[in-house]
């Protein structure tokens, strides 16, 4: 914070001040006796060695008193005139006003600097502020602080934060007429963490279709019971905000065998443009055919407007394995966008401000701005340019139950060793 300007230098005039300073030097120069030049008052070599009597001695005094008389009316004189000198200097100074171009820059560069100073002071704040919610979180799990597997022990590592990224099927966030299991599904299901000693961040894909236990609620907002289903159908259990993102989340946790996941962001079919757009949009290389949109496997595309929903979203609904290639192209896109991120924040960092603004329209978070600006100074401090990709192995197969008589369900059975050493690398230290 600055330090308040001394309001008694606000009515302190110049002419006050250098009024002042000659007072001090007249006082100065009151305190100090006259001493005339040493030749004035040498002494001949005969003078030195004989003895000065009492007339010469009375004719010197008289001699010196003079001179001093004469010296001291010349200094008075000298000053007096001086200091006039300078009165009338001051006073033609004041006289002199600054040209009207002048004091407008002035003023403007004035205002420049405060917005400039105004901008920096918020971004450090937000900066600190996110660093204390993301590094002090409560962990919300019960998972194991040190584990032993296959011969080496882990302990886990605090220095990580994670963010469940969860891409909702509807347009619009929330339910229709109040019913439970109307809010929709999480077609993408993603954890991104950062590790903030090391600046290490990965993306982690877990397929939408991976089995899990699934919290169910009524639409009281009452817990019934556990049942094991897709994880994207946890989302469609809750107020198709805020409680369906938690009740993702918590699902996501079980899977990973119960690590933390800090917080969580779900977004809507509509946010995606707008989204993308705000930094440029993004390129990549297509890893699929979308013949509709004259696009290519292998094909450079900059993904823009409804392009981009195009390619996260598109799958071939003939298949049991299609959500497994559409995961590889979500994963991809958020990398993609994670890499234009930093450059463009570095470039402008209200970027952060604006994307979240942007984003609050089309998405439940518990993501505040503070956090996101702190993340994404992380980035920059650490120089984060890149994302380790990881996808979750596993076995997709078509159910077996009686309920899907009529369609064909996916389900996927995660490779239980895969995950574990998965989940070690990533939020896992290794002590020996």
């Amino acid at each position: 914070m600055k330090k308040p300007i001394d309001p008694n230098l606000d009515s302190f005039d110049n002419d006050e001040l250098l009024n002042s300073i000659d007072s001090i030097s007249n006082d100065e120069n009151a305190g100090f006796d006259f001493i005339a030049p040493a030749n004035d008052i040498s002494l001949s070599e005969n003078q030195k060695t004989t003895s000065i009597d009492n007339n010469e001695f009375s004719d010197f005094k008289m001699r010196e008193k003079q001179y001093h008389r004469r010296s001291s009316s010349s200094h008075h004189h000298h000053h007096s005139s001086s200091h006039s000198h300078r009165s009338s200097s001051r006073s033609r100074k004041k006289k002199k006003k600054m040209p009207i171009a002048a004091r407008i820059a002035i003023a403007v560069l004035a205002i420049i600097l405060v917005l400039i100073v105004g901008v920096f002071g918020s971004f450090f704040f937000l900066e600190h502020q996110g660093k204390s919610n993301l590094t002090n979180i409560e962990k919300q799990t019960n998972y194991e602080e040190k584990i032993s597997y296959n011969g080496h022990n882990y302990i886990y590592n605090d220095n990580i934060i994670s963010i469940a990224f969860i891409g909702v099927d509807k347009r619009e966030l929330g339910l229709e007429n109040g019913a439970i299991g109307t809010a929709g599904q999480a077609d993408a299901t993603i954890v991104i963490t950062v590790d903030t000693s090391t600046g290490k961040a990965k993306v982690l894909a877990v397929p939408r279709d991976t089995m899990v236990e699934v919290e169910i609620y009524s639409e009281n907002n009452v817990f019934l019971r556990n049942e094991e289903m897709q994880l994207c159908l946890s989302y469609a259990y809750g107020n198709g905000t805020d409680t369906s993102a938690e009740n993702v989340t918590t699902s996501l946790s079980r899977i990973l065998y119960n690590v933390p996941i800090n917080k969580y962001f779900a977004l809507d079919l509509n946010g995606i443009a707008p989204i993308n757009d705000a930094i440029g949009g993004v390129t990549v290389e297509s890893l699929y055919d979308l013949p509709k949109q004259g696009i290519k496997k292998g094909d450079k595309v900059h993904l823009i407007g409804d392009l981009t929903e195009a390619y996260v979203r598109t799958r071939d609904m003939n298949t049991v394995n299609a959500s497994l290639n559409r995961t590889a192209r979500q994963v991809q896109y958020i990398k993609a966008f994670a890499a234009q991120l930093a450059p463009a924040v570095i470039n402008d960092f209200s970027v952060i401000s604006r994307l979240y603004s942007t984003a609050t329209d089309y998405s439940t978070t518990n993501i505040s701005l503070s956090d996101a600006t702190y993340l994404a100074s992380l980035l920059i401090s650490k120089n984060i340019t890149d994302f380790e990709t990881v996808t979750i192995e596993g076995e997709m197969k078509a159910s077996t139950k009686q309920d899907y008589a009529d369609f064909v369900y996916a389900e996927f059975y995660p490779d239980e060793d895969a995950l574990m050493q998965v989940v070690l690398d990533t939020f896992y230290t290794q002590i020996d």
